[in-house]
């Protein structure tokens, strides 16, 4: 494999450099491949920050009866459930068309700009890809529901190397199979196989080299996705795998804690969220979930369950956590429950069981019944200000997370893909 100076110009289209100004500007690029996104990108799964929370402000606080106004709609994205993805002037998705998993790419008014297939269509119940790409600088990262991992130029769609995480690592998935989306840390990148001391790995994201697995934990993968956090001076990633909730070193992939009370046996989708200390976990069939204390003391590392709640029962719509308050989908609605104590505040109907992320004040609920509630989040009430239904030109379960990025709500709907305007009209100019 290249070096990574080498490996950088080819993301860049064979750049050729010379001299000092070469030598800055390699600088640049290898900060640019490093560094976080703009602050108007969706770049990964569930947001910048992958808790499903965008920074945006000066959004619409209320809709018109009919919906925010539908900028353009673009078919395209083949089947499957992988949420937009928004980096720069580009909209990344995944799905199956004619027998192949494929990255697609639209420009901001909705043209195509590419397709990348990259593995064969998974067949497997509900139909469809999975996972969604995760944008790095220039470089996008997809992960295949059978375990085909790749690299490659976002520009220009053109694969940079690839393995099966699967193969390498002996990896057992669920019957849907692997519907993460892999996580970039720094220089590494973290997904979930399911292997023997390989439940989660760290791959070298430039070369797709092994630079840990994580020994002392063998469960078998399900559909959740890694989230990273701090606690005391222990960095550490979190998911939730077919047996409980666990976390590892982010350093040297070393099993830290488990909870196993969230498993429910038949499908673990959800991914967990953190928040002042805390890991919460739930999920769907009944199952419901907890919340447990991350504790250091030295190089020790334990999780607590502080409460455990059978009213965040969640089948994989996600939750998100604002102000002390955590909101998610619980069966066929909506909770509000408090972070510290599990105490639930509200719940509400509104537009049934679906997703959730957060924006400017407000609760984006994407109900399965293709329908969309904007909701305040606020722990007083349930109160959905506004809702209006999408059109139905895609087929398959209305189950892809939305994303918000420069004031425009997306959203995808087997192969079609949405774009609605919900700056709110004083922000005009800064559109």
């Amino acid at each position: 494999m290249a070096a990574p100076e080498a490996w950088a110009a080819t993301a860049y289209g064979g750049l050729r450099m010379r001299g000092i100004a070469s030598a800055v500007m390699m600088v640049v690029l290898l900060r640019l491949l490093s560094g976080p996104a703009c602050g108007a990108d969706w770049p990964q799964f569930r947001g910048p920050n992958r808790d499903g929370k965008s920074a945006e402000t000066g959004l619409l606080r209320q809709w018109p009866v009919e919906g925010p106004t539908l900028l353009w709609k673009a078919s395209g994205c083949g089947a499957g459930y992988a949420s937009p993805i928004v980096a720069g002037d580009t909209i990344y998705t995944a799905g199956d068309v004619d027998g192949q998993a494929c990255v697609v790419a639209f420009a901001l008014d909705g043209k195509p700009k590419g397709r990348m297939p990259f593995a064969r269509a998974s067949g497997v119940d509900h139909p469809g890809f999975r996972s969604s790409p995760v944008i790095d600088g220039v470089i996008l990262y997809i992960l295949g529901a059978d375990g085909d991992l790749v690299c490659a130029n976002a520009k220009t769609l053109q694969r940079l190397w690839g393995l099966n995480v699967l193969q390498k690592f002996r990896g057992k998935a669920g019957g849907w199979k692997l519907a993460e989306s892999p996580l970039i840390d720094g220089d590494k990148l973290i997904c979930t196989p399911g292997g023997e001391n390989a439940t989660i790995v760290a791959l070298d994201k430039k070369t797709g080299n092994t630079i840990w697995t994580s020994k002392g934990l063998s469960d078998s993968a399900e559909y959740a996705s890694c989230i990273k956090f701090a606690v005391g001076n222990i960095p550490m990633y979190a998911t939730m795998t077919k047996n409980g909730l666990v976390g590892v070193s982010a350093n040297t992939g070393q099993f830290l804690w488990r909870y196993d009370r969230p498993a429910n046996g038949t499908a673990n989708c959800p991914s967990p969220v953190f928040s002042e200390g805390r890991v919460f976990e739930a999920t769907g069939y009944g199952q419901g979930g907890g919340q447990v204390e991350i504790k250091v003391s030295g190089t020790q590392v334990t999780a607590a369950q502080t409460w455990e709640t059978k009213d965040m029962v969640c089948h994989h719509g996600g939750y998100v956590v604002v102000d002390g308050c955590l909101y998610g989908n619980h069966g066929g609605g909506w909770n509000c429950l408090d972070w510290k104590t599990g105490q639930k505040k509200w719940t509400g109907r509104g537009v049934g069981k679906g997703c959730v992320i957060y924006a400017d004040g407000m609760l984006y609920c994407q109900g399965e019944s293709m329908s969309i509630g904007l909701v305040e989040a606020k722990p007083e009430k349930f109160n959905q200000v506004s809702s209006f239904r999408l059109p139905q030109d895609g087929k398959g379960e209305l189950w892809a997370h939305p994303a918000i990025a420069g004031g425009r709500l997306y959203v995808r709907h087997g192969d079609v893909l949405y774009c609605y305007d919900i700056k709110a009209p004083g922000d005009a100019a800064a559109r």
